[in-house]
């Protein structure tokens, strides 16, 4: 499938629903992303109307956010969705053979990303397993551990991708540089 979608087909995504597992990380992103409203909603209501009083509330949404921003992150590169320089790298693919060459160096700089939250996110969820969510009374460093996971998720991505484009064989189009 080409980069460049039909403009009826732009916001969808073929989906394998019968090796549900590999849809994972999207299935806990659609459920944090349906949840954070739903909580942020109740707590505004139970503050205003004196109903009910959520005290949980904040510290629930804070650990929805992270969990969406950080998987949210692992889907794009999934998808290969993520922001990149495209403009600027589609130009020098139609000017100069030679610049397939910046394509997969866009394609693969999520791995750099990716490497950082690995290698950083270790020894964050190590100093947050000694914090404490203040209403949940759970250790922060089980929801931290989102950031090496997603870190990880996003070189298995990259690099799965870019196995995948090796295999492909060449379309008719222009000759690709090796």
């Amino acid at each position: 499938m080409s980069d460049i979608r039909e403009d009826h087909e732009f916001f969808t995504i073929d989906l394998d629903w019968s090796r549900w597992w590999t849809l994972l990380p999207e299935i806990v992103v659609l459920i944090c992303s349906g949840l954070l409203p739903l909580i942020t909603a109740a707590s505004v209501v139970a503050r205003y109307t004196n109903w009910y009083h959520v005290i949980w509330a904040q510290d629930v949404v804070k650990v929805l956010f992270l969990w969406i921003v950080f998987l949210g992150g692992a889907v794009a590169v999934k998808y290969n969705a993520h922001v990149r320089m495209s403009t600027l790298s589609d130009r020098l693919e139609q000017a100069f053979a030679a610049a397939s060459l910046w394509s997969w160096v866009i394609r693969l700089s999520p791995i750099t990303v990716g490497g950082i939250l690995l290698v950083l996110g270790v020894p964050l969820v190590r100093i947050t397993m000694q914090r404490e969510l203040p209403t949940l009374q759970i250790s922060a460093g089980y929801f931290s551990a989102v950031v090496p996971l997603s870190g990880a998720l996003m070189i298995y991505y990259v690099l799965r991708g870019a196995i995948a484009r090796l295999r492909q064989k060449p379309t008719g189009g222009p000759p690709q540089a090796d």
